[in-house]
């Protein structure tokens, strides 16, 4: 899947969405991710919510948009992490011009979440971040 590709045919504005989860694992060769998950502002929210392109879903006792291998979420507030979109934004990892969560945040957000799948990304994060100090000269 190439995330980027499929981001930028969204044609979302750059300063209203990050991509969160597992796409940035993806981006960095962590592990493949099977769909991509963005944080997009409330306005931006409301604004997609109101056309046709998007299917509401319930999930987490949240309301998430969906379509073609996206899920998107008004806001990054779970029962143990909260932070704004625009907050994550301002602290994002920007790859060919996209905005993704930054990997010290994702393990913040991903222990919050609490699900195997997600301490098993803790662990390939931590694996990772391990590698790449051991390569520093």
């Amino acid at each position: 899947m190439n995330i980027i590709k499929k981001i930028k045919e969204l044609n979302l504005p750059k300063d209203q969405y990050i991509v969160v989860g597992s796409g940035i694992l993806d981006m960095l060769g962590i592990r493949k991710s099977n769909d991509i998950d963005i944080a997009v502002t409330k306005d931006l929210f409301d604004k997609m919510r109101k056309t046709d392109e998007w299917e509401e879903v319930e999930k987490y006792n949240k309301i998430f948009l969906k379509k073609e291998g996206f899920d998107i979420i008004p806001q990054l507030d779970w029962e143990n992490y909260t932070t704004t979109t625009e907050e994550a934004i301002s602290s994002a990892l920007i790859i060919e011009g996209i905005p993704f969560m930054n990997l010290n945040e994702l393990i913040k957000f991903k222990t919050a979440l609490g699900r195997e799948k997600d301490f098993k990304d803790i662990e390939l994060i931590k694996e990772y971040s391990t590698k790449k100090l051991e390569k520093r000269p």
